[in-house]
């Protein structure tokens, strides 16, 4: 059975989820703890380091004019003090003119209690590698 603790954690990262499939700047402000030191690794990006900076990111993420579905799997919360991680699988899909493309990505997220709130200071997500079957090399006669 969850804790208090682990319910809430897991709402909160339910909310950064929402804000990235939302793809809302606004709602990412409330979601991150706007600190000098946060840091955030985007899929093959490397760290970036500040509010400010992780903000312009997902700026950036945010410009284009693909729609995306992110679906966060196998989540597990633990905490130690004022401090939690998430991990789970990302399945992403994003969606553009004519065609979407589907990826997913092992993440790792970072809580810290802050006057009662659980606030985000790390997201790491990296790419899955897609395995692909061995094409056959001989010819059935």
């Amino acid at each position: 059975m969850k804790s208090e603790n682990e319910t809430r954690i897991e709402e909160k990262n339910a909310e950064f989820y929402k804000a990235l499939e939302a793809q809302s700047v606004q709602k990412m402000d409330a979601v991150w703890l706007q600190e000098e030191w946060v840091s955030c690794v985007h899929p093959g990006w490397e760290m970036i380091v500040g509010w400010k900076d992780v903000r312009s990111t997902w700026e950036k993420i945010f410009s284009g004019s693909q729609k995306m579905r992110v679906s966060p799997a196998d989540v597990n919360v633990r905490s130690s003090g004022d401090i939690a991680w998430v991990t789970c699988v990302e399945n992403i899909t994003v969606f553009q003119e004519d065609r979407f493309d589907s990826i997913q990505a092992v993440a790792t997220n970072i809580y810290m209690n802050r006057n009662d709130a659980w606030m985000l200071i790390h997201h790491h997500a990296s790419p899955i590698p897609v395995i692909m079957a061995e094409t056959a090399t001989e010819t059935v006669q």
